[in-house]
């Protein structure tokens, strides 16, 4: 019986192995594409090994092209996505977990309900919201007259930085915390401000990490709405800067290959450093106490 477990189990560990190598293979491939000349991109056979070795492919797309601008962009949409979400929705799910107030219940299930509503309907509606918005990009009082948000970085991370599952994420993990040291804070004289900057946020470290995560790589991968709210090149972040190595009257394929192994580089990274926080944030996503 024992030796029937162990040879199943090796047969999954091999199974899973050449999982991770298929799913490793299109990266590997990218990475070697990015290293290889215009010439040598398309030789035959196909050769896993440069030759030469093009580092400075990666130079190319820095000092070629506006891909530092794009760079940039998407640092401060991420970036400002991400602090507003830091800001808004963590006081937001500590009020739906210790606070008791009339329709409490009523407004969580509402703003739960606005998970189920695909992202695409309210691409417009938002659209139009920002571009009538009152006294903004030349708009009168009543929202004519101009371009209000649109063509704007405020016109990025606005509509994107408060989600429903990043609220419902910070109370579900608010609830895990014993109320015990709250009401010893409250014994000592603690305010309530006190008692959510100074001892629940701490504890929530987890939880932030993962709603950082979440918000910043939403920003970083996000294509749509940087697409439908900008018109400006010098605004455009990484995803439509992109778009500049895919010209068909040029073969761009290793600078195409370099330029996004650059974009996904630092999401590689903030994964690693933060994986522990992020487990353990997300964990708690579905308990209460």
């Amino acid at each position: 019986m024992g030796k029937s477990k162990n040879g199943m189990k090796l047969l999954v560990y091999v199974f899973l192995i050449f999982i991770a190598i298929l799913s490793l293979i299109p990266f590997l491939w990218s990475i070697d594409s990015s290293l290889k000349t215009v010439k040598y991109n398309y030789a035959h056979p196909l050769s896993w090994r440069p030759k030469p070795v093009a580092f400075g492919n990666y130079v190319k797309i820095f000092t070629m092209f506006s891909f530092g601008k794009n760079f940039t962009n998407s640092l401060i949409y991420a970036g400002g996505k991400t602090i507003l979400t830091l800001i808004i929705c963590p006081p937001a799910g500590y009020a739906f977990a210790r606070k008791k107030f009339k329709g409490r219940n009523v407004i969580f299930i509402l703003i739960l309900s606005l998970m189920m509503i695909p992202s695409q309907v309210l691409l417009i509606p938002t659209f139009l919201i920002l571009k009538n918005f009152p006294l903004v990009g030349g708009n009168n009082i009543l929202g004519v007259g101009g371009t209000g948000f649109l063509d704007t970085y405020w016109g990025l991370i606005l509509p994107t930085a408060v989600t429903p599952f990043n609220i419902f994420l910070m109370r579900q993990y608010f609830l895990t915390l014993p109320k015990s040291i709250e009401e010893s804070a409250r014994i000592d004289g603690a305010s309530e401000f006190r008692i959510y900057w100074q001892i629940a946020l701490p504890l929530a470290l987890p939880a932030l990490t993962a709603i950082s995560i979440f918000s910043f790589q939403g920003a970083w991968n996000d294509f749509i709405w940087p697409l439908i709210v900008l018109r400006s090149r010098n605004l455009q972040p990484l995803t439509l800067g992109l778009q500049v190595f895919q010209d068909e009257n040029f073969d761009l394929w290793p600078l195409l290959m370099a330029a996004t192994l650059v974009t996904t580089a630092p999401m590689l990274g903030i994964f690693a450093i933060f994986q522990k926080y992020f487990f353990r944030g997300v964990s708690f996503i579905g308990t209460s106490k």
